[in-house]
C-alpha cells in the first residue's frame, strides 16, 4: 500500500511536470529497493492520469466533441492532427521497443535522458507568445490551426520520449513551441495527444494482464486514485508555467539530478 501511494504520486505528478514519470519511476525503484511494479498497476496508474488529463480539460473536450460533429474549421483540424501525431510516435514505439525496454535497465540512461530533457527545456527560453499570459488554457477558445508537418514533428518527440528521462509532456510542448505554436495550443495538443498514446499502451498491457495471478485490488485503487489526485495537481501546476512562459526552471532541476545519477 506505501509502495501504491509513492508509486502513484510519483507516477500522477511526473507525469505532466516535464521531468518525465518513467524516469522518475526507475530511479525510484532502484534506490528504494521497490520489485517492478505490476502490469495491473501500470495500468491503474495510467488510467488515474488520463481521467486527471480529462477532469482538467473537461471544457476543451466538451467543446470539441461539440464542433467535432459538423467536422468543420478548428475541431476537425485539432482531431486529425492528434491522429496524425500519433502515428510516428506508434512507429517509433513498436519500431524501438526492444531498444526502449533496454534503456530502461540502465540508471546511467536515464541520467543522460533528464540531462538532454533540461537542455531541450532551456531550448524554450527565448520563444515568445504574446497575449497569452492572461488566456484560460483549460478551454478550447483561441486556438491555433496545427500543420500536418508539425503535427509529425511533435509526434516524433512523443515516441522518442518513451525513452526513461526524456519528458514526453516537455518534449512534445517544447517541440510546439521551437515550431512556433502559441503556448496555449503547444499545451493543450501536448495533453490530448497524450490520450491516445498512453491508452494505447495500456491497452496493449491488458492483454499481459490475463495471465496474471491474483491482483491487489486495494493497491491498485488507491494508486489510481492517488495519481488522478496528483496529475490534476501536475497539470495544473505546468499549465500556471507555460502560462507565464517558465519551462525553463525545471532544468536546474534536471541537471542536478542527471549528473547526481551519472556520478553517483
Amino acid at each position: 500500500m506505501f509502495e501504491a501511494v509513492l508509486l502513484g504520486l510519483m507516477q500522477g505528478l511526473t507525469e505532466f511536470l516535464p521531468v518525465s514519470s518513467s524516469g522518475h519511476l526507475v530511479v525510484l525503484q532502484h534506490f528504494l529497493g521497490f520489485e517492478e511494479h505490476s502490469v495491473s498497476f501500470d495500468i491503474a496508474v495510467h488510467l488515474g492520469t488520463i481521467l486527471s488529463i480529462l477532469t482538467v480539460y473537461r471544457k476543451a473536450v466538451a467543446e470539441l466533441l461539440s464542433e467535432a460533429m459538423s467536422c468543420v474549421g478548428i475541431a476537425r483540424n485539432f482531431i486529425l492532427m492528434v491522429i496524425l501525431g500519433n502515428v510516428p510516435t506508434a512507429m517509433i514505439g513498436l519500431g524501438l521497443k526492444s531498444v526502449f525496454l533496454e534503456m530502461f535497465q540502465s540508471l546511467e540512461v536515464v541520467g543522460v535522458c533528464f540531462i538532454i530533457t533540461g537542455t531541450l527545456l532551456l531550448a524554450t527560453r527565448g520563444t515568445k507568445s504574446e497575449g497569452q499570459a492572461n488566456k484560460d488554457f483549460v478551454d478550447f477558445s483561441g486556438m491555433t490551426p496545427i500543420k500536418w508537418w508539425q503535427a509529425i514533428v511533435i509526434g516524433v518527440a512523443q515516441g522518442f520520449a518513451i525513452s526513461p528521462g526524456i519528458s514526453r509532456s516537455g518534449s512534445t510542448i517544447a517541440a510546439g513551441l521551437l515550431l512556433g505554436l502559441p503556448r496555449k495550443t503547444a499545451a493543450l495538443y501536448s495533453f490530448m495527444l497524450s490520450i491516445p498514446a498512453i491508452g494505447g499502451a495500456t491497452i496493449l498491457q491488458i492483454k499481459d494482464l490475463a495471465g496474471s495471478g491474483s491482483t491487489l485490488w486495494g493497491p491498485l485503487a488507491v494508486g489510481t486514485l492517488v495519481a488522478y489526485m496528483a496529475g490534476v495537481f501536475g497539470l495544473l501546476a505546468i499549465l500556471k508555467v507555460i502560462r507565464g512562459g517558465r519551462l525553463e526552471i525545471f532544468t536546474i532541476y534536471l541537471w542536478i539530478l542527471g549528473p547526481f545519477i551519472l556520478f553517483r
